[in-house]
């Protein structure tokens, strides 16, 4: 008998998400990729939009700029969880992808969606704040006088990044990404509280990406 092969994405979905419907009583399938790929792009754009956004609002302060990725964070990972994994991130689609919990092939078409992504938030950003900000909220440590030197900054943006990982992981693994957001989102917040007023923060190459572009920084 032949073995059926069984995309790891949809495997982890059919475990995670259950259909609350006792017509049907079972499993619903997992989307496919070219819905996925719109979701990450969508998905990217709106972080990068509303976390720069408000990074670049004149008199947003550290709790408020911390909030509003914390916020974005929650709501994206609940909404898209269920669909595309709600990863946003390239290094989070690179380690899932090394855990061989998703094929590379997606992996690089997720990377390439959510680049997409960030570049339309970019160029929103600059369309609504053309004039006003020349930077767009772009987490650079040139860009402002950081207390740390860029050796520094790395090491704070990698620790950061591997803790955020790590939650990804554990809270997804074990729990439906619904249960997942909240501690996702939490994490995010409490990464930005510490790194923005140090170096920027950005979690993210995509993060820094698309305001960057944009702003030409």
């Amino acid at each position: 008998m032949s073995s059926v092969h069984v995309d790891p994405l949809e495997q982890n979905f059919a475990n995670t998400v259950q259909v609350n419907d006792r017509a049907t009583n079972g499993f619903i399938k997992a989307p496919s990729l070219p819905v996925r790929l719109i979701c990450e792009a969508i998905g990217t754009c709106c972080f990068i939009f509303f976390g720069a956004g408000c990074a670049t609002k004149s008199g947003s302060g550290l709790l408020a700029i911390s909030t509003a990725h914390g916020i974005v964070t929650v709501w994206l990972v609940y909404v898209f969880g269920s669909i595309s994994g709600a990863h946003f991130n390239a290094a989070a689609t690179i380690a899932f992808a090394i855990n061989r919990q998703m094929k590379i092939v997606d992996a690089l078409l997720y990377i390439i969606a959510q680049a997409l992504g960030a570049l339309l938030a970019g160029a929103l950003l600059l369309l609504l704040y053309y004039g006003n900000d020349t930077k767009l909220g772009t987490p650079e440590l040139a860009l402002l006088p950081y207390p740390v030197t860029v050796l520094q900054g790395f090491f704070l943006e990698f620790i950061c990044t591997v803790i955020l990982s790590f939650v990804i992981f554990f809270t997804t693994s074990y729990n439906t990404h619904k249960e997942a957001a909240l501690p996702i989102g939490l994490v995010v917040f409490s990464s930005f509280l510490l790194a923005s007023d140090r170096d920027g923060a950005a979690l993210n190459p995509w993060r820094w990406l698309g305001p960057a572009v944009a702003s030409n920084t």
